[in-house]
């Protein structure tokens, strides 16, 4: 049991603090920055799967248009699966070249955004989200890194429209302020393992089709990498979007990208590790498949510890720990299921339980052959 304990520890701690130092220290020995020029304007191409988005679309595409980006080097396309009137919406766009590919059979978003690749003429791709609104100059700080030959994909930053304007969005702030630091050390290295799904761009020759139940943001990028090119952050690209209004739609949201994400993420470490991209295999194992595993080591620890707590005081200390995390989570979860707003002295343990809430859900309901689908919430927002 105590062996047991002591690993779960190590597994947890490594997850959260030994892989992001062990990373950041990979890259403050061997990390660059790319060649990035302010002058570079390639031809983009800016591709918006759209299901059912009538209630975003027209901000959507009015933001586009708005860009700091030349308008004869910049392709717009809506690729739609709707049944509401978005069609009817973006159509009265086609006077200012904004195209529109309309299909009435719903496959999901991988495969509205594939069919909607041979009508792209940029040589850069950006995917963004129909609820993503750019801040001007996004996608001139993104390509200007694609005059760097070595770089083949580029990922921007997300950014609530209200930081911190729900108790979801606080959690989310805090853990994705944790998160940036990875990032950035990934970017670094050259080797960023998935992207923000908000806006991101790859160069569209190495763009590779994949299953239809599988994550674009998650797999692009890292397709990218493979073919032996650099896959980068780029912070000052921000795109922003409304955050999650309760816990339960960031539940809801986390279970369907990890559901979509873990069969990537399994694929891409054999390609991976057959195409001796050693970093890119430690990372997926590190920071994806290990994080996702987290739920489990948690569920193990818990029981250990307080069987274990009589013995010594870091036993003891355990279970009181996971206790009060345990109890402000579930005190948060009560105040946010009756509306009313939760405590920052809650609000992270409650994020920390609804995201590891979602990994397992996720991974389970996948292991069982259930696959998410892309939907969207109540408030219309994916």
């Amino acid at each position: 049991m105590t062996a047991l304990f002591w690993t779960l520890i190590a597994l947890i701690a490594y997850a959260y603090a030994g892989y992001p130092l062990l990373l950041m220290a990979m890259a403050a020995v061997s990390g660059r920055r790319s060649a990035a020029d302010d002058a570079h304007e390639p031809q983009v191409t800016l591709l918006i799967p759209a299901y059912n988005e009538e209630r975003v679309i027209a901000e959507k595409i009015d933001n586009a248009l708005a860009l700091d980006y030349p308008g004869h080097k910049l392709q717009i396309i809506v690729a739609s699966e709707s049944d509401d009137d978005t069609d009817a919406i973006v159509s009265r766009y086609a006077l200012r070249g904004v195209l529109l590919l309309s299909s009435q059979e719903r496959r999901g978003k991988v495969e509205n955004l594939r069919r909607a690749i041979p009508a792209a003429t940029g040589s850069i791709l950006v995917f963004t989200d129909a609820n993503a609104i750019f801040r001007r100059d996004a996608v001139r700080k993104l390509v200007r890194h694609f005059a760097d030959p070595r770089v083949g994909s580029v990922s921007g930053r997300l950014a609530y429209r209200v930081p911190y304007g729900t108790a979801a969005a606080y959690g989310e702030e805090l853990y994705w302020d944790m998160e940036m630091m990875v990032k950035k050390a990934s970017s670094d290295l050259g080797s960023l393992p998935g992207a923000n799904g908000s806006l991101f761009a790859l160069r569209k020759e190495l763009y590779r089709p994949m299953g239809d139940r599988r994550g674009d943001d998650f797999e692009l990028p890292i397709r990218v990498i493979l073919q032996g090119y650099r896959s980068i952050l780029e912070p000052d690209a921000v795109s922003e979007e409304a955050p999650a209004e309760t816990y339960r739609d960031e539940y809801r949201r986390k279970v369907r990208i990890i559901n979509w994400m873990v069969v990537s993420a399994l694929l891409l470490l054999k390609e991976a590790v057959a195409a001796r991209r050693w970093l890119l295999a430690f990372q997926l194992l590190s920071h994806k498949l290990n994080r996702w595993a987290v739920p489990f080591w948690l569920l193990a620890l818990l029981p250990a510890s307080v069987a274990l707590a009589p013995a010594g005081a870091a036993y003891l200390g355990a279970a009181l720990i996971q206790g009060t995390i345990y109890s402000l989570a579930l005190a948060g979860l009560a105040l946010d299921l009756g509306g009313r707003p939760v405590p920052a002295v809650a609000a992270l343990p409650l994020y920390f339980a609804t995201v590891n809430a979602a990994s397992l859900v996720g991974l389970l309901s996948r292991a069982a052959g259930r696959e998410a689908r892309w939907h969207k919430r109540a408030d219309g927002i994916s």
